[in-house]
């Protein structure tokens, strides 16, 4: 007996309703919800700061602000675990937090990934605590207004992968850095700005990090690498990026270097006090170089004809040196290979380089090209009209 449009909808409403109550109850389970003993930590740690910009308006107690897994900056597992805390006021105009960093984050044993950096903790040290943080993979605690001794119990965090404390001009480390070498799995290190002249053994520390690929100690006071230092270096090493500007690094840097060299893609020596010639080595080793800092160091010369085949280089910075001859010649060593094809930024300033300008069409990418304070003498070449990058 055929059924009435009337009584089929009677029928199929509370069909459409349980469906739909069931797709509730799905997206619902689909919601991460915190532990009870994490929220409380973290509250508890939300006290010690001020909060200058309302970020933290979302935590709290209420009903309706409960589950510390919607709080900003909160990240966590589908188990409800807090794994990720990132307050970091990097694109805000002023710190957005002040204060201090509250020993309840021992309590998140889960903790991996803590980033507060770009706050204003009133140079105060960084708290003993950190090193019992056992699980972090990611500490940054860069430009935070921190001084005082680095920590060596930082090194009981073995699983660490990246550890960043620049900006912080006041950190200092006491005596040597051998408690660098238990990072075992640090990836990411960059401790510009601290004080480390007393850390006589930390190049042996940093050749004792395998899969350490980008390294950055900039104006760090580092003490110079002897000529009859040990230079073994980890079969292991394969940096990407290493920055040593402003250490009063010398030339006795050179053997290490280019045997670590081969991934390299970005290298900055910076003020420091390399001499003599640029070395071949540059152009036969560092064949995967994008960008290369020689500034302000007292090296003599031209360019070596190995630069020339660098097939990746864009930027070529070798201003405030002692540099040599007819600004030609540099661009004769500089062509017949690949480095012409790619090269962007060539910064020669405050040198000694004499002659004209040649024409360097040929070099088609280039967007910079910074020639002042030099004995340049003759006209610019009109070619110069067609280089629509420059």
């Amino acid at each position: 007996m055929a059924m009435s449009g009337g009584r089929f909808l009677q029928h199929l409403l509370p069909a459409v309703l349980i469906l739909f109550l069931f797709q509730q109850r799905v997206a619902d389970s689909d919601v991460i919800s915190c532990r009870e003993e994490e929220r409380e930590p973290l509250l508890v740690f939300k006290q010690g700061l001020l909060d200058n910009v309302g970020i933290l308006s979302s935590w709290g107690s209420e009903d309706d602000k409960k589950n510390c897994c919607e709080w900003e900056g909160i990240q966590c597992l589908q188990t409800g675990h807090v794994y990720g805390l990132a307050l970091n006021g990097k694109n805000a105009s002023n710190a957005p937090f002040e204060g201090t960093i509250n020993a309840s984050l021992l309590k998140l044993r889960h903790l991996s990934y803590l980033d507060l950096s770009y706050n204003n903790f009133s140079w105060s040290p960084i708290p003993e605590f950190i090193d019992s943080l056992t699980q972090l993979r990611h500490l940054d605690l860069s430009h935070a207004d921190l001084k005082g001794p680095i920590p060596h119990r930082l090194g009981n965090l073995s699983r660490l992968q990246l550890l960043d404390l620049s900006g912080n001009d006041g950190l200092y480390n006491v005596g040597n850095i051998e408690w660098l070498s238990h990072l075992s799995s640090l990836r990411y290190l960059d401790l510009s700005g601290s004080d480390l002249r007393k850390s006589n053994d930390w190049f042996q520390a940093i050749n004792k990090l395998p899969f350490l690929t980008d390294l950055r100690v900039v104006w760090c006071n580092l003490p110079q690498i002897m000529p009859w230092a040990p230079l073994k270096v980890n079969a292991t090493a394969s940096f990407v990026s290493l920055d040593l500007t402003g250490n009063n690094v010398t030339n006795s840097i050179y053997p290490w270097l280019f045997n670590v060299s081969s991934n390299l893609n970005r290298l900055s020596l910076n003020f420091n006090v390399l001499q003599g010639s640029i070395p071949e080595a540059f152009g036969n080793y560092m064949v995967s170089l994008t960008d290369l800092f020689l500034q302000s160091n007292e090296l003599e010369g031209g360019f070596p004809k190995s630069i020339g085949n660098m097939s990746c280089l864009h930027t070529l910075e070798l201003s405030s040196n002692n540099l040599i001859g007819q600004l030609s010649g540099f661009f004769q060593n500089l062509s017949g290979g690949c480095t012409e094809k790619k090269l962007e930024f060539l910064h020669l300033l405050d040198n000694k380089i004499t002659g004209s300008v040649p024409d360097f069409t040929r070099f088609s990418s280039l967007k910079e090209l910074g020639l002042g304070q030099n004995r340049l003498n003759g006209t610019i070449h009109k070619s110069i009209g067609q280089m629509f990058e420059l």
